[in-house]
């Protein structure tokens, strides 16, 4: 689950459970979130563009995955990758300015890839940096191959992208976006214009015979020269298969977490939280390929 989610979901279980007064409730929920705040699940640690690292000079720009935002998704890896010394930066891209602003990720991901590219360039031009590194999680992920690839002068500035599961090969969403080619192309058209009036025209764009989706397949090459690329995927991924999210030329490392963590039940939404993938990230921004890996039993979801 989303922490996110977990957020109104925990909030909604303390109004349902609550038998006594509301200021009782309210007591109860406050306690909730200072013990949620104190173990700092939710929230990013900032964008500080007067950080430099001469251990680690390249800023780590880091792209959330779709309904998400910088406070949770790769939040909890923004905050230790700032504890080791890297120089963090995130955004939120993609949200309906005057509908529940908060969520991200959900418009046209061409629109959106113009505020990640935007963003990318401040990074480097504000840090004074020739090169950024980027990671991304799911859509973000997608966002981490798209943005250089559409953008020359984003290219120009990357030297490291990760990707976190990403759809790069069609999102099938369990199986649900073959049902829209029921009725051929017709019926991709209906499921496309019903997504984007429902206000998720990254669902769309990600899927097969999407926007985002048609851009990859016709791209002559995705990953532009001079980036070096990974993707970092898991067996038990049931959102995004790894044959989804591969990505084979010249440049670019495919990873399988269960290769270094055979044991690791690590599902879709989980790669953001588990930290041997954070090892898996910190070893691939160093090109430290050898690097000993702490394995751990990732969340299955």
């Amino acid at each position: 689950m989303k922490l996110g989610v977990l957020k109104y979901a925990c909030m909604a279980t303390l109004q349902l459970a609550s038998s006594t007064t509301k200021a009782a409730s309210l007591n109860k929920r406050s306690d909730l979130w200072d013990a949620i705040n104190a173990l700092k699940l939710v929230g990013h640690p900032g964008n500080d563009f007067d950080c430099r690292s001469t251990v680690h000079p390249n800023p780590v720009v880091l792209i959330h995955a779709l309904s998400a935002n910088p406070d949770v998704d790769l939040n909890l890896l923004q905050q230790d990758l700032k504890r080791k010394g890297y120089c963090t930066f995130s955004t939120i891209y993609g949200n309906h300015e005057h509908l529940a602003p908060w969520i991200g990720g959900l418009t046209s991901m061409r629109d959106s890839s113009r505020t990640v590219a935007e963003f990318i360039l401040e990074v480097a031009d504000q840090t004074g940096s020739d090169k950024v590194d980027l990671v991304g999680h799911s859509e973000g992920g997608v966002m981490a191959f798209y943005v250089p690839m559409a953008h020359a002068e984003v290219a120009a500035k990357v030297a490291h992208s990760i990707s976190l599961g990403p759809a790069i090969h069609g999102a099938l969403y369990y199986g649900l976006a073959n049902l829209w080619y029921a009725g051929g192309d017709v019926s991709r058209e209906l499921a496309s214009a019903m997504l984007r009036l429902l206000g998720c025209a990254a669902c769309d764009d990600m899927a097969v015979g999407g926007d985002i989706y048609n851009a990859f397949k016709e791209a002559a090459r995705i990953v532009p020269a001079g980036i070096q690329a990974t993707v970092i995927m898991s067996t038990k991924d049931t959102l995004v298969a790894p044959s989804v999210s591969r990505v084979e030329e010249v440049g670019v490392r495919n990873l399988l977490v269960q290769d270094r963590c055979p044991e690791d039940p690590v599902g879709h939404a989980g790669l953001a939280w588990d930290t041997g993938v954070w090892d898996m990230i910190r070893n691939e921004l160093a090109e430290n390929y050898t690097a000993p890996v702490n394995c751990i039993q990732g969340l299955p979801v």
